[in-house]
Protein backbone atom coordinates (compact mmCIF):
# COMPACT_ATOMS: atom_id res chain seq x y z
CA UNK A 1 0.00 0.00 0.00
CA UNK A 2 2.77 2.35 0.53
CA UNK A 3 4.00 2.02 -2.85
CA UNK A 4 1.09 2.69 -4.07
CA UNK A 5 0.66 5.76 -2.34
CA UNK A 6 4.05 6.85 -3.06
CA UNK A 7 3.63 6.09 -6.76
CA UNK A 8 -0.03 7.91 -6.82
CA UNK A 9 1.64 11.55 -5.49
CA UNK A 10 4.72 10.86 -7.63
CA UNK A 11 2.19 10.74 -10.76
CA UNK A 12 0.02 13.37 -9.74
CA UNK A 13 3.09 15.64 -8.99
CA UNK A 14 4.55 14.57 -12.58
CA UNK A 15 1.40 16.74 -14.19
CA UNK A 16 1.96 19.52 -12.25
CA UNK A 17 2.98 22.73 -14.38
CA UNK A 18 5.81 22.53 -16.01
CA UNK A 19 9.09 24.39 -15.01
CA UNK A 20 9.52 28.09 -16.18
CA UNK A 21 11.06 28.34 -19.45
CA UNK A 22 15.01 28.71 -17.97
CA UNK A 23 17.02 27.00 -21.06
CA UNK A 24 17.52 28.82 -24.36
CA UNK A 25 17.59 27.49 -27.77
CA UNK A 26 21.24 26.16 -28.35
CA UNK A 27 20.97 24.31 -24.29
CA UNK A 28 22.00 20.72 -24.08
CA UNK A 29 20.58 18.55 -21.33
CA UNK A 30 22.36 15.46 -20.79
CA UNK A 31 20.59 13.35 -17.89
CA UNK A 32 21.62 9.82 -16.48
CA UNK A 33 20.93 8.15 -13.25
CA UNK A 34 23.79 7.25 -10.99
CA UNK A 35 25.70 4.08 -11.74
CA UNK A 36 25.55 1.04 -9.62
CA UNK A 37 25.66 1.52 -6.23
CA UNK A 38 26.33 -0.42 -3.13
CA UNK A 39 23.91 -1.28 -0.26
CA UNK A 40 23.64 0.87 2.64
CA UNK A 41 21.90 4.34 3.64
CA UNK A 42 24.30 6.88 1.64
CA UNK A 43 26.05 4.10 -0.90
CA UNK A 44 29.49 4.37 -3.16
CA UNK A 45 29.02 3.09 -6.49
CA UNK A 46 30.15 -0.19 -6.97
CA UNK A 47 32.77 -1.95 -9.26
CA UNK A 48 30.27 -2.16 -11.54
CA UNK A 49 29.30 1.47 -11.17
CA UNK A 50 33.05 3.07 -11.00
CA UNK A 51 33.54 1.17 -14.42
CA UNK A 52 30.44 2.96 -16.02
CA UNK A 53 31.65 6.50 -13.85
CA UNK A 54 34.60 6.09 -16.44
CA UNK A 55 32.27 4.96 -19.72
CA UNK A 56 30.47 8.26 -19.08
CA UNK A 57 33.24 10.18 -19.05
CA UNK A 58 34.61 8.71 -22.44
CA UNK A 59 31.26 9.32 -23.83
CA UNK A 60 30.83 13.25 -22.95
CA UNK A 61 34.65 13.95 -23.26
CA UNK A 62 33.86 16.31 -26.52
CA UNK A 63 30.50 17.61 -25.92
CA UNK A 64 32.13 20.50 -24.15
CA UNK A 65 30.13 20.22 -21.13
CA UNK A 66 29.87 23.08 -18.73
CA UNK A 67 28.86 21.62 -15.54
CA UNK A 68 27.61 18.93 -13.50
CA UNK A 69 24.19 18.73 -11.58
CA UNK A 70 24.25 16.36 -9.01
CA UNK A 71 22.13 15.50 -5.89
CA UNK A 72 23.42 15.44 -2.04
CA UNK A 73 24.21 11.88 -2.35
CA UNK A 74 27.40 10.29 -2.84
CA UNK A 75 26.28 7.79 -5.89
CA UNK A 76 25.27 11.00 -8.06
CA UNK A 77 28.23 12.73 -7.08
CA UNK A 78 31.24 9.55 -7.64
CA UNK A 79 28.72 8.91 -10.85
CA UNK A 80 30.37 12.51 -11.94
CA UNK A 81 33.99 12.14 -10.52
CA UNK A 82 35.92 11.18 -13.74
CA UNK A 83 34.34 14.14 -15.63
CA UNK A 84 34.82 16.74 -12.81
CA UNK A 85 38.52 15.15 -12.51
CA UNK A 86 39.89 14.75 -15.61
CA UNK A 87 37.90 17.52 -17.31
CA UNK A 88 38.14 19.91 -14.45
CA UNK A 89 34.37 20.30 -14.64
CA UNK A 90 32.78 22.43 -11.99
CA UNK A 91 30.33 20.02 -10.15
CA UNK A 92 26.72 22.00 -8.31
CA UNK A 93 24.38 20.08 -5.62
CA UNK A 94 20.92 20.16 -6.03
CA UNK A 95 18.24 18.72 -4.10
CA UNK A 96 16.85 15.44 -4.97
CA UNK A 97 13.58 16.12 -5.01
CA UNK A 98 10.18 15.89 -6.99
CA UNK A 99 9.80 19.54 -7.79
CA UNK A 100 12.87 20.21 -9.50
CA UNK A 101 12.91 23.62 -8.01
CA UNK A 102 16.28 23.30 -6.35
CA UNK A 103 17.64 22.21 -9.85
CA UNK A 104 16.08 25.00 -11.81
CA UNK A 105 17.20 27.65 -9.75
CA UNK A 106 20.58 26.45 -9.49
CA UNK A 107 20.60 26.21 -13.46
CA UNK A 108 19.71 29.55 -13.46
CA UNK A 109 22.13 31.38 -10.86
CA UNK A 110 24.91 29.69 -12.60
CA UNK A 111 23.78 30.93 -16.57
CA UNK A 112 23.45 27.76 -17.85
CA UNK A 113 20.34 28.27 -19.68
CA UNK A 114 22.24 27.75 -22.72
CA UNK A 115 25.10 25.96 -22.35
CA UNK A 116 25.31 21.73 -22.30
CA UNK A 117 25.47 20.28 -18.55
CA UNK A 118 25.18 16.86 -16.84
CA UNK A 119 22.39 16.30 -14.47
CA UNK A 120 22.74 13.05 -12.59
CA UNK A 121 19.93 11.89 -10.80
CA UNK A 122 17.85 8.79 -9.25
CA UNK A 123 15.41 6.24 -10.70
CA UNK A 124 12.29 7.93 -9.40
CA UNK A 125 13.17 11.34 -10.72
CA UNK A 126 14.86 11.59 -14.35
CA UNK A 127 11.17 10.90 -16.37
CA UNK A 128 9.88 13.73 -13.64
CA UNK A 129 12.82 16.23 -15.07
CA UNK A 130 12.05 15.28 -18.39
CA UNK A 131 8.61 15.86 -18.19
CA UNK A 132 9.55 19.16 -16.25
CA UNK A 133 11.97 20.40 -19.08
CA UNK A 134 8.99 20.49 -21.68
CA UNK A 135 8.58 16.74 -22.57
CA UNK A 136 4.94 16.48 -21.27
CA UNK A 137 3.87 13.46 -22.74
CA UNK A 138 6.74 11.30 -21.75
CA UNK A 139 5.76 8.44 -19.67
CA UNK A 140 6.20 9.38 -16.13
CA UNK A 141 7.93 5.97 -14.83
CA UNK A 142 10.13 5.09 -12.85
CA UNK A 143 13.67 4.08 -14.51
CA UNK A 144 13.73 -0.17 -12.95
CA UNK A 145 16.46 -0.49 -10.26
CA UNK A 146 18.46 -2.37 -12.17
CA UNK A 147 18.96 -0.38 -15.20
CA UNK A 148 21.64 1.87 -15.27
CA UNK A 149 22.83 2.05 -18.95
CA UNK A 150 20.60 5.07 -19.78
CA UNK A 151 21.51 8.40 -20.97
CA UNK A 152 19.17 11.04 -22.21
CA UNK A 153 19.70 14.34 -24.14
CA UNK A 154 16.85 16.89 -24.41
CA UNK A 155 18.03 19.97 -27.23
CA UNK A 156 16.42 23.18 -27.37
CA UNK A 157 15.92 24.45 -31.06
CA UNK A 158 13.33 26.70 -32.02
CA UNK A 159 12.00 27.15 -28.26
CA UNK A 160 10.94 23.76 -28.61
CA UNK A 161 12.23 20.85 -26.52
CA UNK A 162 13.79 17.38 -28.27
CA UNK A 163 14.59 14.09 -26.66
CA UNK A 164 16.91 11.51 -27.81
CA UNK A 165 17.53 8.65 -25.56
CA UNK A 166 20.95 6.46 -26.02
CA UNK A 167 22.80 3.98 -23.87
CA UNK A 168 26.05 4.13 -22.78
CA UNK A 169 28.38 1.51 -21.25
CA UNK A 170 27.57 -1.98 -20.44
CA UNK A 171 24.39 -3.28 -20.59
CA UNK A 172 22.65 -2.98 -17.42
CA UNK A 173 21.51 -6.93 -17.64
CA UNK A 174 25.49 -7.70 -18.13
CA UNK A 175 26.44 -5.37 -15.23
CA UNK A 176 23.89 -6.72 -12.96
CA UNK A 177 25.54 -10.51 -13.29
CA UNK A 178 28.81 -9.28 -12.89
CA UNK A 179 27.53 -7.90 -8.98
Amino acid sequence: MRYFLAAAIFLLQCNTDIIPRVLDDGAKIYLVRHAEKQSGNDPLLTPAGNVRAGDLLRVLKDKKIQRIYVTEYRRTQNTGDSLRIQLGIDTVRYLSDTSCTDLFNKIQAHHDMDNAILIIGHSNTIALMIRKFGLVDYPADYIPDKEYDNMFLIEFKNGKAILEKMKYGASSSASATMQ
